[in-house]
């Protein structure tokens, strides 16, 4: 799991910039700070285990993405409500997921799989 710097949005946005150029990895993203966010990122790292295509990011402050024209959809995503969104290996949005959805393994795991199939939400 990629725990993303809260207080350098530079390596942050550097870090993040890995993740969205990966083509052999889709990934779940994370968002928040406390308690619930790194049981849901703990919960999404254990769907991604062992699995070298998947990988979980941990966003606990998505300011420090703004401004990269890249990450706009991302940021939409999150500030309409998502805890979680799922990235396909181009870095195409898969799906979402909040409330009870966010913690279910089975939930989780099908947003991993919808990713790697590349299946992209509407815009």
């Amino acid at each position: 799991m990629l725990i993303l710097p809260a207080s350098d949005p530079v390596r942050a946005k550097a870090l993040f910039g890995e993740v969205a150029a990966d083509r052999k990895r889709c990934a779940l993203i994370v968002f928040g700070d406390g308690e619930r966010p790194r049981e849901i990122a703990s919960r999404a790292d254990v769907r991604a285990d062992g699995n070298p295509f998947r990988q979980v990011v941990l966003v606990p402050k998505p300011s420090v993405l703004e401004g990269d024209a890249r990450y706009a959809a991302l940021l939409r995503l999150q500030a309409s409500g998502a805890e979680v969104v799922a990235m396909t290996i181009d870095f195409q949005p898969s799906s979402t997921l909040s409330g009870d959805d966010a913690t279910d393994f089975l939930e989780l795991e099908r947003a991993f799989a919808d990713a790697q199939a590349g299946k992209v939400l509407a815009p």
